[in-house]
């Protein structure tokens, strides 16, 4: 989904398992406010073709609301929208949090991406525990595979809140690992309420990126 009003733009995509939001502002501001759903591979294309460049994209939607055209350089994509309403997505971000851990995003990656390797063989689950200590706020990463073992790793981070034996959550690995991927180089922070509720990933020097991923139930 994507909604424009004034100086603000809103990006939203999710497919069940997790939400991505983009929030950022316009080089020139809209005289009208308009929503719209779009399918991710016209967004997709669009990505390819501006690459890392700044390059400015002019996207204007059709007087029928039927069809929107991006403009990127020489080249026009045009994409029909989707009909239909696109879930309330800001109620689905937690507006508070019990336990919020701040970690080098490089870090954070490595492990997950580590502990994925047993996670196949388990059912693709990822386990995460806060922890905090006198040596200083930790990230537990773990994962387990019946015929190849356990896999446990630990990063250091800042951890906010009070931390106990509930600080605590699962979630599919491959959705983790994605969500870290984007996010690239730097400080990211991770805030959890429950184990059963889902967890918030951000991206601390980028303002604008909100990550959801819903969590997975396991037996600890």
């Amino acid at each position: 989904k994507v909604e424009v009003n004034q100086s603000d733009f809103t990006f939203a995509a999710a497919d069940g398992f997790r939400l991505a939001v983009y929030e950022g502002k316009l080089l020139e501001p809209v005289s009208e406010a308009m929503e719209f759903i779009i399918p991710a591979r016209a967004l997709q294309e669009v990505g390819r073709l501006i690459g890392t460049d700044d390059t400015a994209v002019e996207f204007t939607v059709t007087p029928a609301g039927t069809h929107a055209l991006f403009n990127i350089g020489n080249v026009e994509i045009v994409s029909q929208l989707m009909p239909g309403s696109f879930p309330n997505f800001r109620s689905l971000i937690p507006a508070e949090y019990k336990n919020r851990v701040l970690v080098q995003n490089s870090d954070f990656s490595r492990a997950v991406k580590t502990s994925s390797i047993f996670a196949r063989d388990g059912s693709g689950i990822l386990r995460i525990q806060i922890m905090n200590d006198e040596d200083g706020g930790k990230l537990s990463i773990s994962s387990r595979a019946e015929e190849v073992g356990d896999n446990q790793g630990e990063i250091d981070g800042g951890v906010e809140g009070d931390v106990d034996e509930e600080s605590r959550i699962a979630f599919n690995s491959k959705y983790l690992a994605e969500v870290l991927d984007v996010l690239g180089e730097g400080e990211v922070a991770f805030e959890m309420t429950s184990a059963s509720s889902p967890g918030v990933v951000r991206a601390t020097g980028k303002e604008g990126y909100t990550h959801v991923v819903m969590p997975m139930f396991v037996q600890w």
